[in-house]
């Protein structure tokens, strides 16, 4: 019998239909670990392919930061590097087609007429796929491109056909002189490539004799990390070189972050599914007592006894993971387009969907803890039900199994309690967010421990004590769920962990959407906002500074200030770097920074003369920087070191933090003359319809723009943080039915226990209705009180994250607001799923013929 399962599978009939809600929460807790883990890696993937394609075969890369240019003759001086076989430069920019679709296209300048560097990229493979009129005309026309086919050919483009582009310029006309099959560099972005030569796309996009990267080869044998310290060696002040693969380690962190964030919910979810397995499993053992005394009678040992429980366990957790993974591999379709969107804002680069891989690692994973998660759900209930004496159980047939002493359920209450204090200090004191994570395990195990100290609420209510306040329905119920606590104290952990979870997200959500707002609303109090209609990533595309000179110059306009954002690498972390135009810190009519605590005297006027910088909160928790301390900040043209002159808690640009400072400082040693936005005061009295109409009239032909209003652009940024949100709000929902599945699980088994008990309140006379009242009370009571668990572990979750834990996990800094309304929508759905979870038994209880109910064993 050690390891046949014919016991198992015969102890089993009888208990399917009762057993299919438990083996339904169990798979959807394996589908939510399973999806979340194949779509996140698929993103993240997705994220590295993006950036290793675009390498090709370049094994290290020069680059002067995100957004930085590199002289072109650099390429010159690195290529002359022993071990360095290629060196191409390369002009990697995006633009928008100029058409209805607005379609983001990502622009690769090579140099088309050094054969090497266009192998580096497999632009023309092994010669095939590759169709281009003549390559002397390519070359000696700058408006010369190069589509793939499978962009081309459903809009019906051809050989010496006129596409339009924007550009940070503005609307370009550009010829196809040249066709691509989807290999390398365009498998990954679609087909969405526009390949240009480098010298005309150094016009286009950055500046005559600017790059943005150099692309290295390495020969064959060469230690990839000498050649890169050789390199470094060579390269001008503010240059840096790197791995493609080192390029992704920030994105990778990001998306860590979140992959960690959405796989603790989930792990959530498998935590409900061992509440519900736990109480139904523990009825399920109860009425099969005399079954296991007679065994036990019979001289099976109870070790015996214990496996062959646990065997049945096993068999629903293999049937949960059956259908769970199915499951999860459906919904990761459905969440890798959300998920990949969301990615899209966190790594700030274009991430294709794609299609789902089915990875065998992910299936592992979530079998493991699939089935896992049935065992230890049942490893407690098995315990008792084999260690039940044969006389004992004949005298508490139809009552709970005695659990573990108080003292003892005491003890381990108190030491979960210990350590969720320990591990909250001790994020504190080491700033790892992993002992956050850790925290909010050990608060949903300290929630589902709370709910049996909780029923003693409800003690006072079967006294006689209360006859006169309180009715006979209200005792009845009362001492129906105190006749089994321990499958009523499931029910009220299960809602509060599953709820709890869910609030503990809103807050989360609800303080980072209204951290934005308060922070935009006093960053920008502009008359109209200006920036270009396409988006690339988070930001507005940028345009070129002309367009402040441009707008400057549209009756009714006063004063236009240029903004230009960048990601930037500082101390192997990415921050932003935020470059506005002086007269935006001397002049408050656009807005100001607000600042948290002690700031330098006449910091406005230092900022504006460059010379010094405002850094943001969540910069100083990254950097632990202060007022008065130097920044040292590797620009392009070399280090650049200025004071901190003030802290302010705008911050939303980067996870790691953001430097406020001058955008003519930013242009003297960045050489970028881009801005991402313009902001616009009007004449006093001008009305700000027929000045939006001028810009329109004027600039509408040459940028295609968005001129919105200070509260559009608000808005803008609020469903930003929206889509990013999008996947969490989604596993929300799900973890929402696996409670409905627990509370209807819990309430049927309470109904089917007490089928002798209903029959008999039925013979003495008691209406259908009342008994249909009856179970629906039931159900309320339970939700009421685990909406004091809910409320209590949502809140004390949502304040440890946003006070501690996402500082570090993702590194923002915000705002505590608790959602009062919310909470009150928290109620109403707790009790409305109680109420929905509790119609069904209901009906049911109500259904019952007296006679039927009584004859039942």
């Amino acid at each position: 019998m050690r390891f046949s399962f014919r016991m198992a599978v015969r102890l089993l009939r009888g208990d399917y239909l009762p057993l299919t809600l438990t083996v339904l929460a169990l798979a959807g807790g394996v589908a939510l670990v399973c999806a979340i883990d194949l779509a996140t890696g698929a993103a993240l993937h997705a994220v590295e392919d993006v950036i290793d394609t675009l390498a090709g075969r370049a094994a290290l890369q020069v680059t002067a930061g995100e957004a930085g240019l590199v002289p072109e003759d650099v390429a010159t001086t690195v290529g002359e590097v022993p071990g360095v076989e290629v060196a191409a430069p390369v002009v990697s920019a995006t633009a928008f087609m100029a058409d209805d679709s607005g379609e983001t296209m990502t622009v690769q300048g090579i140099d088309i007429a050094n054969d090497a560097a266009v192998r580096v990229y497999e632009a023309r493979g092994a010669q095939e796929g590759l169709e281009l009129t003549d390559p002397l005309v390519f070359l000696a026309q700058p408006d010369s491109v190069m589509l793939t086919r499978t962009f081309a050919e459903p809009r019906r483009i051809t050989l010496g056909d006129r596409i339009a582009l924007e550009t940070p310029t503005g609307r370009r006309n550009f010829t196809v002189r040249g066709l691509l099959e989807p290999q390398g560099v365009a498998r990954v972005l679609g087909g969405n490539l526009v390949v240009m030569d480098v010298y005309a796309a150094e016009a286009a996009f950055t500046r005559p004799g600017f790059v943005n990267r150099i692309d290295l080869v390495v020969e064959p044998g060469r230690d990839v990390t000498q050649i890169a310290d050789a390199v470094s060696r060579v390269l001008p002040p503010g240059l840096r070189v790197d791995t493609p693969s080192g390029q992704t380690l920030d994105p990778r962190r990001l998306m860590h972050s979140f992959r960690v964030i959405l796989k603790g919910v989930g792990l959530v979810g498998l935590l409900a599914a061992f509440l519900i397995g736990f109480s139904r499993l523990a009825t399920v053992f109860e009425a099969r007592a005399w079954q296991l005394g007679i065994m036990r009678a019979i001289g099976v040992r109870r070790r015996v006894v214990w496996r062959e429980l646990l065997k049945q366990s096993l068999l629903l957790g293999a049937a949960g993971v059956a259908l769970g993974i199915p499951l999860g591999v459906a919904l990761g379709s459905v969440l890798r387009p959300v998920i990949a969107a969301s990615a899209e804002l966190l790594v700030q680069r274009e991430v294709p969907h794609g299609q789902l891989s089915l990875d065998a690692v992910s299936f592992s994973v979530a079998a493991a803890l699939g089935l896992a998660t049935a065992v230890l759900s049942a490893a407690l209930p098995a315990w008792r039900a084999a260690r039940v004496e044969i006389a004992e159980v004949l005298r508490s047939r139809g009552l709970e199994q005695r659990s573990a002493s108080v003292s003892v359920t005491w003890v381990i209450r108190a030491l979960v309690a210990m350590a969720v204090v320990g591990t909250v200090l001790l994020q504190s004191a080491t700033r790892a967010p992993a002992w956050g994570v850790a925290a909010t395990a050990l608060i949903a195990a300290a929630t589902a421990l709370a709910a049996r100290p909780l029923l003693h609420v409800l003690q006072p209510l079967a006294s006689p004590r209360f006859h006169g306040l309180v009715g006979p329905s209200t005792r009845f119920v009362v001492a129906t769920i105190l006749y089994n606590p321990r499958r009523a104290a499931l029910a009220i952990g299960l809602i509060g962990v599953g709820l709890g979870s869910v609030l503990w997200l809103v807050v989360w959500m609800n303080s980072f959407e209204r951290s934005l707002i308060s922070r935009l609303s006093q960053l920008a109090r502009a008359d109209l906002i200006v920036a270009s209609a396409h988006s690339a990533a988070v930001y507005e595309a940028p345009v070129d500074e002309t367009l402040v000179a441009e707008l400057s110059g549209v009756p009714g306009i006063a004063t236009v200030v240029g903004s230009r954002v960048v990601m930037w690498p500082h101390e192997n972390q990415p921050i932003a770097i935020h470059a506005i135009d002086p007269v935006y810190f001397t002049t408050p009519a656009f807005g100001e920074f607000p600042l948290v605590g002690y700031s330098m005297p006449g910091l406005w006027d230092a900022v504006a003369r460059g010379e010094s910088v405002i850094v943001s909160s969540n910069f100083v928790v990254n950097f632990r920087a202060r007022v008065g301390d130097p920044v040292v900040i590797e620009a392009p043209s070399g280090p650049l070191e200025l004071p901190v002159g003030g802290i302010t808690a705008a911050g939303f640009d980067a996870p790691r933090g953001v430097i406020v400072m001058s955008r003519e400082l930013f242009v003297q040693h960045w050489r970028d003359r881009l801005v991402n936005r313009a902001f616009v005061h009007l004449d006093s009295g001008r009305d700000v319809s027929e000045v939006r109409a001028a810009v329109a009239r004027r600039l509408g032909t040459k940028h295609r723009l968005r001129i919105i209003s200070t509260g559009s652009f608000i808005d803008y940024y609020v469903s930003l943080v929206r889509r990013v949100f999008a996947p969490i709000e989604a596993v929300a929902a799900m973890m929402l039915g696996v409670v409905l599945l627990g509370l209807l699980d819990t309430l049927a088994a309470g109904v089917a226990e007490r089928t002798r008990q209903l029959g008999t309140v039925r013979a003495v006379g008691l209406r259908r209705r009342r008994v249909r009242s009856l179970v629906l009370m039931e159900g309320t009571m339970l939700g009421a009180l685990g909406l004091v668990l809910t409320a209590a572990a949502g809140l004390g979750l949502g304040v440890l994250w946003i006070e501690a834990t996402v500082p570090y996990l993702v590194g923002f800094v915000l705002d505590l607001y608790v959602p009062y309304q919310q909470v009150g929508v928290m109620a109403v759905i707790s009790l409305a799923l109680c109420l929905a979870s509790g119609w069904l038994p209901a009906r049911r209880a109500a259904s019952l013929e007296p006679a039927a109910a009584l004859r039942r064993e």
